[in-house]
């Protein structure tokens, strides 16, 4: 069980400049509920697992997309849970911007909620927070935001057993990796080939959209060459591989802000 742990401050101050800023000036107090879930006992950073898949779950049913947690904004939301605990006060930042460029978040937008529950630290705890942010019209509007993409959750004990939640929301530019992975493969003699796919995972708003894919290629358990280098190619045959071996390819892509996902797995194929 965590309790009053430090979250470290990610980043010193910057100036950025947000275009606008949304600050919700909104809390709630949360108290135990009719129906609690069964006591688990857990991490911090599982309540706010718990807290997201919840928050998730609940804009699905609404046709929205799923909330991407961002560094930053965890960060940020962890700080102030903390904060909140320790002092055992429910309270708002008296300069939400300020907050937000402290961190470095760039955004279009911004808001936060916060609250506190009585309830058990774990998951009781996380389904009284979330309960308490459904049922306030304020709390559940900026959460069910069609405009938001990111947020951040965080959460932290108090000396005297109330849990306190911090959520930061920002409207704000893909900061998401996209994804690639290899589709299929095949030989003829000594020809193999293989093909992938891979996206750039889409957003709320703002999705930067895929650009192209690096592809690397080995034989055996040798090292990795790229053979195709920003290609929006989504195939590829070699002929004339070796005999008696393995050859493995793999793929990464690239979105159009220039973030890049890892390596997929290697799909390798035998040359008799």
């Amino acid at each position: 069980m965590d309790r009053l742990r430090p979250r470290p401050r990610a980043l010193a101050l910057r100036h950025l400049l947000a275009v606008a800023v949304l600050a919700a000036a909104v809390a709630t107090g949360v108290g135990p509920l009719s129906n609690p879930a069964g006591v688990r006992a857990g991490t911090a950073e599982t309540m706010e697992a718990q807290l997201l898949t919840l928050i998730n779950d609940a804009r699905a049913k609404k046709s929205l997309r799923p909330l991407r947690a961002w560094g930053r904004l965890t960060d940020m939301a962890g700080d102030r849970a903390y904060t909140m605990a320790k002092n055992r006060t429910l309270a708002h930042t008296s300069c939400l911007s300020c907050l937000f460029n402290s961190y470095g978040v760039s955004r279009y937008s911004s808001g936060e909620i916060i609250a506190s529950t009585s309830y058990p630290w774990g998951s009781q705890a996380a389904t009284s927070i979330f309960n308490g942010w459904k049922g306030s019209s304020l709390h559940w509007a900026m959460l069910m935001s069609s405009s938001f993409n990111y947020i951040g959750l965080g959460v932290s004990l108090s000396s005297n057993g109330r849990t306190y939640a911090a959520g930061e929301l920002a409207e704000s530019n893909d900061h998401t990796k996209p994804w690639a992975r290899i589709a299929g493969s095949s030989r003829s003699g000594t020809t193999v080939s293989w093909s992938w796919t891979g996206a750039d995972i889409l957003l709320q708003t703002h999705t930067s959209g895929l650009k192209n894919f690096d592809v690397q290629y080995r034989v055996g358990s040798g090292t990795w060459t790229t053979i195709r280098s920003g290609t929006t190619t989504r195939s590829i045959s070699l002929s004339g591989r070796p005999h008696g071996t393995y050859v493995g390819l793999r793929v990464r892509a690239r979105d159009n802000r220039g973030y890049i996902s890892n390596y997929s797995a290697e799909t390798r194929v035998w040359v008799p």
